[in-house]
Parts: structure tokens; sequence; C-alpha cells
């Protein structure tokens, strides 16, 4: 289990004073009581903007979302990730690995620590493996690249096949793009970049199909890979409702790598990735980094991220 250790929710590098902000982890003995935790210590094994997860020793990890971390609430951040593995409890998927819920539950005083505030947290299944290495990517030879990303696409179009059946159920959760955009309008104040932004989102409004249970930040961070296991899927926190393309927006790197994984989903799945959804969920991601990272960092890394965006919509079909 991991909470994305060194990475925002966009999949884009944290700024310099992330962590003096945003990750100090509060010290077991002063949190308010959760039933049935086994005796400690419980040694910190992955932290992100929004939350830290313990090893409990037992097969299980905790996870403790704060109130405050990157774009949208804590709140819902925790509502998502609680509902989105309630409802895949109920599948019987052998591949990819889902961490199974085991217990969650909201913070009544979330100030009764002398952490940052708490929103809730969950209990959930240790899953074995290790989140794929962005960086050792490199270190591979191509047709191992290859073969991983035919690894991901298989197991991508596996979770949306079983997942489509939870959709109706899932709608509680909201569009995840709809969400996205909104929560990185909030942040995004450039006229031009708002009215494009908006022409986005009536574009995803109108395209049609049959929507399925999505992740919803499916980046190399969020996948586990252990010798001998099927890859697992974790971190929930940004799950809704969408078309199957949203979940292959942190794959936009084109190369053998992206070309695999598009391959093997398309063979598994029998859907060919429809290439305007993707550039459009690529236009989401591109929007979330810049929301996220603004103007902090290098002023050469802000202008990135501008272009970034400014070139992720014009693929969209999105001019200024």
């Amino acid at each position: 289990m991991n909470a994305g250790r060194g990475k925002t929710q966009g999949g884009s590098q944290e700024p310099p004073f992330f962590h003096a902000l945003c990750c100090y982890t509060p010290p077991m003995s002063n949190l308010p009581d959760i039933p049935d935790l086994p005796d400690g210590p419980w040694p910190l094994i992955g932290e992100g903007l929004w939350s830290s997860v313990h090893d409990l020793g037992d097969g299980s990890v905790l996870k403790l979302v704060r109130r405050h971390g990157g774009l949208g609430s804590g709140e819902s951040k925790y509502f998502r990730e609680a509902a989105a593995l309630g409802l895949l409890g109920g599948l019987s998927l052998s591949a990819p690995r889902l961490p199974r819920l085991i217990a969650s539950g909201r913070f009544e005083n979330a100030y009764a620590h002398s952490g940052p505030p708490l929103a809730g947290w969950l209990r959930l299944e240790k899953l074995p493996g290790r989140p794929i290495d962005e960086g050792g990517l490199y270190a591979l030879k191509s047709e191992e690249r290859e073969r991983l990303g035919e690894e991901i696409g298989a197991a991508i179009a596996r979770f949306h096949e079983a997942s489509a059946a939870l959709a109706g159920e899932a709608s509680k959760l909201g569009s995840s793009s709809l969400r996205s955009i909104d929560e990185a309008l909030s942040r995004i104040g450039a006229p031009e970049q708002r009215a494009r932004l908006e022409r986005l989102k009536e574009m995803l409004r109108g395209e049609e199909g049959t929507p399925v249970l999505l992740h919803g930040d499916l980046n190399l961070s969020n996948i586990l890979s252990a010798r001998g296991e099927a890859l697992g899927f974790i971190d929930f926190a940004e799950a809704g409702t969408g078309f199957r393309e949203e979940d292959l927006r942190h794959f936009d790197n084109p190369g053998p790598m992206r070309d695999a994984i598009f391959r093997s989903y398309a063979a598994v799945s029998g859907r060919a990735v429809d290439m305007q959804r993707f550039r459009m969920s690529v236009a989401v991601n591109a929007a979330i980094s810049l929301a996220i990272g603004g103007n902090s960092g290098h002023p050469r890394e802000a202008m990135r991220r501008t272009s970034f965006l400014d070139e992720a919509l014009r693929q969209a079909g999105i001019e200024a």
C-alpha cells in the first residue's frame, strides 16, 4: 500500500516546500481511538499529498487522510476511497489485485492530536509489492518495458470490464474528469485558460457511451508490482465514473511503453483506445498539474506547466 510518496495527485513532482507543509505524520499515541488496532510500532510506509500509510504488522495497513492537501477536500477523498473500495469488494477479480477494505471511519474531532487535522481513516489489506519506479524504467531493456506496458494495459482492461457493472452504483462518486476540472478552476485565474477549460467540460458532457467505475488517478506510483503476482492497484481517492480512456491519461508520453499499454488494452478489452477521448483526458491532467504546481519552483517549471496545458488543450481540439 502506498500513498504516492513524492508525487502530487496529478502525477507531477511536488514543490520543494511540500514535505515541510503537507507531510507531517502525527504520533500514533495522539490519535483518537480506532477500534481493534494491534500494538505498535506501526512504521510509515507511504506518504503523499493527502495521506500517510502505516504498516500494522498483521497483513493490514492504516491510511490516515488529512483534511487539507492539494485540490478538493480530505473529507471527499476519504468518502470516495471508502465508497469505491466498498463497491469493488464485491467483485471476484484476481487481476489486477485490489486492496480489501477492512474498516473505515471519520474522526469526530479532527484536532484531537498535535498534527494536521485528519478527515478519516481506512484499514486496508496490505498488498505485496512495490510501486513501479518511473525512473527505473530507463534501466530496463526495451523488450522489458514493452512487456511491462502490456501487463499494465491488460490489467486496466480487466479492471474496466469488471467495474463497468458498478457504474450505476458508483454514480454517487460523480464524474472524475468534470470534478477535476472544477477543482483546477478553483486555482486557475487566467481568463483564456478558464474559457478553454469550460469548453473542455462541454465536450466531455457531450460524449456518449457506457461509463465505468474509474480508478481516477492511475499513475505508476499507484500500481504495485511483485514477482510472481498480478499487478495491484491502490489509492482510490480520485475514483469516479467516466469513459475508459480517463484511466489512461497518465500514460501520455509517446513511445514503446505507451504503445504497448494501448495495444494490450485493446487486445484484452476488444475496444480500441479512442484517441480523442484520451487527448481530452490528458488535458484534464494538464489542468490539475498547473493548478497544483502554479508558479512554484523555478520560473521555467511554471512555464512548462502552462505550455503543457496549452498544448494538451490544442491537441484535444480546443484552440486559444
